[in-house]
C-alpha cells in the first residue's frame, strides 16, 4: 500500500471566536491570546491557550477549534467553546500540632465580579497562636496577560512567647511574569501594630510600642514546581527584599529580606527527594518591630522543637527575635499506593543576632511521617525528635495538616 501525502499551505491563526452570553468580557478572553493574528499555528499556542483558560478558574467545560476555512485576511478564526462554572466557592481547613496548638481557617470567594477575571476573597483563621481576618481583591491580565493587581487589607491579633501585638494591614502590589517561570512584583503596604514584649513586662506593667511600619516589597520568583499540595518534581526560588520606615515608639529605616530555594525529584515511580533552605537578614536599623524579626522552632521552621524555642533570648528566658535566619529541610517520600505514603525527614535552623551566630547555634531534629491521599492532596501527620535533646526540651513534637510540609 502506498500513501501519497501533498503538504497544504501553513495555517495562521486569526482571531478568537467568542460564543455570546458569557459573563466574562470579550477583552478579558482574547488578552490570553498567545499569538498575533497572522502567526502561524503550533500545538504549543493551542495548549497555551487551554492552559491559561483553565487557570482562570472560570469555566467548567474548555473546547478550542480551529476554522476549516481561512477567512478574508487568510487567517483561520479561532474557535472557544466554553462552559462556565460556578462563580462561589468557600472551603476551611484545619490542623493541629504539640507546640503551635490548634488551628482552623476558611475561606469564601467570589470571581468575575467585574466581567474581566477578577475575584473577591475573604479568609479568616483561629487558632492558640493567633487569629486574622483579611480581605483581597485580584484584578488579573491589566493590559496584557499575566500582568496582575492585587489590593488587600486586614486585620490579626497574635500571642507568641514573645509578644503579643494586634494589627490592621492594607496595600497592593503588581505582578508581572516574564516567561511561565519567572516573575517579578513590586507592592507597598502601611502596616499599624501595637505590641508588648514579655522581656519588657517582666520587672512590671510596660506601655505598648504603637508602630505604623511603610515598606515597598520586592520580590522574584522561579517556579517550576508541578503541584502545590504534593510537589513531584521542579525547583523553586523566592527572593523578597523589603525597605521599610518603622515610626512611633521606635523609629527605624531598615531593608528586610528573605530568600527560599526548594528543589523536588523523582528517584523512582514512588521516591521523591526533597529539599528546602531558607536564609533571612536586615540591612540598616535593627531595633524593628518585634513581628518583623526572626524566629525559628516549629512547623515553619525546624520541626521537632517548641515554637519558636530556636530563637535568641535574654538572660530571664524570653524570646526576643533574631536578626539573622538559617534553616534547611531534607525529605524522602515513598508512595506505597494510591492512598497511603510515609516521609523519613531531617530539618535544622536557627534564628540569631547574625549569621556568624546562627551556624553557631544550628539545632537538628530527625522526623518520620504518614501521608493519606483522599484525592485533592495529603493529609499529613509528622512526629520529630530534636537530635542531641536537651534539658527541658520535650522527646517529640507532632504535627497535622494538609498538604506537604514544603
Amino acid at each position: 500500500i502506498t500513501y501519497t501525502l501533498q503538504p497544504g499551505p501553513r495555517v495562521k491563526l486569526g482571531e478568537l471566536v467568542i460564543p455570546e452570553g458569557l459573563t466574562v468580557r470579550d477583552n478579558a478572553l482574547r488578552v490570553m491570546r498567545p499569538w498575533q493574528p497572522g502567526d502561524y499555528y503550533s500545538p504549543e499556542k493551542i495548549r497555551t491557550l487551554r492552559t491559561r483558560l483553565r487557570s482562570a478558574n472560570l469555566y467548567d467545560g474548555i473546547g478550542i477549534d480551529i476554522a476549516e476555512t481561512p477567512g478574508a485576511d487568510g487567517t483561520y478564526p479561532v474557535n472557544v467553546l466554553l462552559s462556565e462554572s460556578k462563580q462561589r466557592s468557600f472551603g476551611a481547613g484545619a490542623s493541629l500540632s504539640t507546640t503551635e496548638g490548634a488551628g482552623l481557617d476558611a475561606f469564601w470567594e467570589r470571581r468575575n465580579i467585574t466581567g474581566r477575571g477578577d475575584k473577591l476573597r475573604v479568609e479568616g483563621s483561629a487558632a492558640n497562636l493567633g487569629s486574622s481576618l483579611k480581605t483581597t481583591y485580584t484584578l488579573p491580565n491589566i493590559g496584557r496577560y499575566g500582568r496582575t493587581m492585587t489590593a488587600e487589607i486586614g486585620a490579626r491579633s497574635d500571642e507568641t512567647d514573645a509578644y503579643d501585638l494586634k494589627g490592621v494591614k492594607t496595600g497592593a502590589s503588581l505582578s508581572q511574569p516574564f516567561n511561565k517561570n519567572f516573575t517579578l512584583s513590586a507592592g507597598a503596604y502601611v502596616d499599624v501594630t501595637r505590641t508588648v514584649e514579655y522581656d519588657l513586662t517582666r520587672s512590671g506593667p510596660s506601655d505598648p510600642i504603637d508602630q505604623v511600619t511603610f515598606s515597598i516589597p520586592l520580590t522574584g520568583t522561579y517556579d517550576t514546581v508541578d503541584n502545590r499540595l504534593d510537589p513531584q518534581k521542579g525547583n523553586r526560588l523566592l527572593a523578597t527584599l523589603e525597605p521599610s520606615v518603622s515610626t512611633g515608639t521606635v523609629n527605624a529605616t531598615y531593608t528586610r529580606y528573605l530568600t527560599n530555594a526548594t528543589t523536588y525529584h523523582s528517584i523512582s515511580d514512588k521516591l521523591i527527594a526533597a529539599v528546602r533552605a531558607e536564609a533571612g537578614g536586615f540591612i540598616g536599623d535593627t531595633d524593628v518591630p518585634a513581628d518583623r524579626l526572626f524566629f525559628a522552632g516549629g512547623g515553619g521552621t525546624v520541626r521537632g522543637f517548641a515554637y519558636q524555642s530556636l530563637s535568641p533570648r535574654n538572660l530571664d528566658g524570653d524570646y526576643l527575635g533574631g536578626e539573622a535566619l538559617f534553616d534547611a529541610a531534607f525529605g524522602l517520600r515513598w508512595r506505597k499506593s494510591e492512598r497511603w505514603g510515609y516521609v523519613a525527614f531531617v530539618d535544622t535552623g536557627a534564628a540569631a543576632s547574625d549569621f556568624g551566630a546562627v551556624f553557631g547555634d544550628l539545632r537538628t531534629s530527625f522526623g518520620l511521617g504518614v501521608r493519606y491521599y483522599p484525592g485533592f492532596g495529603p493529609i499529613r501527620l509528622d512526629i520529630a525528635t530534636p537530635i542531641d535533646r536537651r534539658e527541658g526540651e520535650d522527646p517529640v513534637q507532632v504535627y497535622i495538616s494538609i498538604g506537604q510540609a514544603f
